[in-house]
């Protein structure tokens, strides 16, 4: 990592966006294989993204990557990564817009103007799909963009996450015919961590053997 993603990922470590516990935490991978060890870390950057500087120092890593992909439209999933596609739509002047999370669910909404997405948009318009983290299916990600088609819309083949939790969620997008493009790999933040003594050889090595069950379950 260079200096600057070092600096992202230790605002990760500063606002406690990294957990770790001995009980484990559930993913949607144990929905499908329940049999599957807990995982003995968390990633939640909800809390990161609130923080005006961090956001920025973010948005700065995705902006770039958005102007050479030249969509149309920037697309929200619900609600993490808001603060941030925000962001990037500001400095890349790009509009956006919010797959509804209910959308994302199954459920159709039944009042109003029953849409599945907030925001304007024309049918035939370029969408690119950011979001926060990718861990072993990418349910989320694949429902968006059958959403977004259902819609009328051309979803660009390439989906923009923050962290790549290295659990097989690159390889699921990868079966979908669409490229994933991470800002941070998770075993990276691990290494970084592990090498500033901010986390213990225990919860590292327990990390990375859940991410080669994850990999492996998902594969499954």
């Amino acid at each position: 990592m260079n200096k600057k993603l070092q600096q992202i990922a230790l605002d990760f470590y500063k606002l406690k966006a990294v957990k770790f516990s001995k009980e484990g935490f559930k993913f949607n991978l144990h929905a499908e294989h329940p049999e599957a060890p807990l995982s003995p870390n968390y990633l939640n950057l909800r809390d990161v993204f609130r923080d005006p500087e961090v956001r920025k120092n973010i948005a700065k890593q995705i902006a770039p990557i958005v102007k050479k992909l030249k969509p149309d439209i920037l697309v929200d999933l619900p609600q993490s990564i808001s603060p941030i596609t925000t962001t990037v739509s500001d400095m890349t002047k790009i509009p956006m817009i919010s797959v509804r999370s209910e959308a994302l669910k199954g459920i159709k909404k039944d009042h109003g103007v029953k849409q599945n997405i907030n925001g304007v948009f024309k049918k035939g318009q370029k969408v690119l799909i950011i979001d926060d983290v990718v861990s072993s299916y990418a349910f989320t990600k694949i429902k968006a963009v059958e959403v977004l088609k259902e819609s009328g819309l051309k979803v660009i083949p390439k989906i923009i996450v923050i962290v790549d939790r290295e659990e097989g969620g690159k390889e699921s997008l990868k079966n979908f015919k669409y490229d994933l493009i991470s800002i941070l790999g998770f075993k990276d933040i691990l290494n970084f961590y592990l090498s500033k003594k901010l986390i213990t050889k225990k919860d590292y090595e327990k990390s990375l053997e859940y991410s080669k069950f994850a990999k492996d379950y998902a594969s499954k």
